[in-house]
């Protein structure tokens, strides 16, 4: 997890656990006007791409496969595979007179094709299609429903890292296996939050993420694809 994180950030973990520790040690000192202003959460759930074709260019050298647009028969997620979809938020909420909060999301999924296009051995994002996303949240506290719960509606934007796997025909040598900043990451989201106190809730979401992939190919070509990711959570918030 910490991996994936600090590679996307383009720092190594020592310097990254470093300011996230200057951090907790500035908010643990404030002022007491400062308090619940922040909170974390941490997220499981499922997520559920879309059909989207597979675009490859100059990679029949090395990949065997032919420029063109190919079709996966659709996209599925593997949520409960290892690394399973989860995800870390932290979110920041400048006064509690008004309803606009604003969030750091980091969000791990898996995309594999239904089916291998044009006899490629692997394509598959299942080390993570992720992403690092600014969001601003509008929550509408005055708003509950069902006793205790209020719902919350965001828009996002920021970066995808997946890991990009693909693997040429049985008479080709390509091979790619790495993590790429990919392109810009778009998403939607809307939710329900459930407080038990003043320090914890739980919370539902629905999200879509847009991530146009556009990846390159080792020794020589490129993958180019859209991603629509239907994605479902519950998740625990901790405020301070």
């Amino acid at each position: 997890m910490f991996e994936q994180i600090t590679k996307m950030l383009n720092v190594s973990f020592f310097p990254l656990r470093s300011k996230f520790v200057v951090i907790l040690l500035f908010m643990s000192f404030s002022n007491t006007a400062y308090a619940k202003k922040y909170s974390f959460s941490i997220y499981g759930g499922v997520n559920h791409p879309t059909h989207s074709s597979a675009n490859f260019k100059g990679a029949s050298s090395s990949y065997g496969i032919a420029d063109g647009s190919y079709s996966t028969d659709g996209w599925k997620g593997d949520s409960f595979k290892s690394p399973i979809y989860y995800g870390l938020r932290l979110n920041y909420r400048p006064t509690f007179d008004n309803n606009w909060s604003f969030a750091i999301d980091f969000n791990h999924s898996k995309i594999k094709p239904e089916k291998l296009p044009a006899g490629i051995r692997r394509l598959e994002f299942t080390d993570g299609l992720n992403t690092l996303t600014i969001n601003a949240l509008y929550n509408l506290e005055d708003s509950y429903f069902l006793d205790n719960f209020f719902p919350y509606f965001g828009i996002g934007i920021g970066i995808s890292y997946p890991h990009v796997e693909v693997t040429g025909t049985s008479s080709s040598t390509g091979r790619t296996y790495d993590y790429q900043q990919t392109g810009l990451a778009y998403q939607v989201m809307g939710g329900l939050v459930f407080p038990f106190n003043d320090t914890w809730e739980i919370f539902a979401e629905y999200r879509l993420t847009f991530t146009p992939i556009d990846a390159t190919l080792v020794n020589g070509g490129n993958l180019k694809t859209d991603i629509l990711n239907n994605q479902v959570s519950l998740g625990l918030i901790y405020k301070f």
